[in-house]
């Protein structure tokens, strides 16, 4: 079981995801995850959190924002439609609902 998240950050998306209708707070890899029907959008892991976008939109947010990072399970394999966004404070997330809301939207395909 994966321990390596932080928790503020989990109690944070539990508060801004878990009142979203249809979000199922579970666990993926270890970590905590948020789901949207059976797929996973997004996942609290190491120093930030992790959604999934469209490819384009990923690169964009990644070139528009330093908090924005590819996600990949090593430096040599980058998941292409994961962006890992770090924040420092928990709170900020707050300031990424859209984004999380857009990633829900994505993942189930409406």
């Amino acid at each position: 079981m994966a321990e390596n998240y932080r928790e503020d950050h989990k109690a944070a998306l539990d508060e801004l995801l878990g009142v979203i209708p249809g979000v199922k707070i579970s666990r993926a890899f270890g970590y905590p995850a948020y789901k949207i029907g059976r797929k996973i959008f997004c996942w609290v892991g190491q120093n930030g959190v992790t959604i999934k976008l469209p490819r384009p939109r990923v690169e964009a947010l990644i070139a528009s924002s330093d908090d924005m990072h590819p996600f990949g399970p090593t430096k040599e394999t980058i998941w292409r439609e994961w962006l890992q966004i770090d924040r420092e404070n928990s709170d900020e997330y707050e300031n990424d609902l859209s984004l999380f809301e857009e990633s829900i939207s994505y993942v189930s395909g409406a």
